[in-house]
């Protein structure tokens, strides 16, 4: 998904994600895949730390099948309407050809395309 750098420190975090849930033993293979790869040593010849971690929950979702995966789930919602930025908190109920489905108690059930969302992030709630 996506991945940063520090030279200084010679670390090299990667993130990733799927629909599916990803275990430690998929992360353990990425990471002996990239450290086999030999980029590691084209990149930092010097050596390097590398960590391979899934994305938090305080990520902001950008790709279509982390709104699949995540209906159901409360989520914070910025997103452009008529030129104008607007805020809702909402439960995704649904997601289908890039229109996410959802309700909250002011609105009750409403749609918002995917190309007006600016940033959603899920709620984390605890029972």
């Amino acid at each position: 998904m996506d991945m940063n750098e520090d030279p200084h420190k010679g670390l090299l975090r990667c993130f990733v994600d799927s629909e599916a849930s990803i275990s430690l033993d998929v992360t353990t293979t990425i990471a002996k895949s990239i450290r086999n790869s030999g980029l590691l040593e084209t990149i930092f010849p010097d050596g390097a730390s590398l960590e391979v971690t899934t994305l938090g929950l305080s990520e902001p979702l950008t790709q279509p099948f982390q709104y699949r995966k995540n209906v159901g789930r409360l989520m914070n919602l910025t997103y452009d309407k008529k030129g104008y930025r607007k805020h809702a908190e909402a439960e995704l109920v649904g997601f289908k050809d890039s229109i996410l489905f959802l309700k909250n108690e002011n609105k009750g059930h409403f749609q918002l395309a995917l190309e007006n969302i600016l940033q959603a992030k899920i709620i984390v709630q605890f029972n």
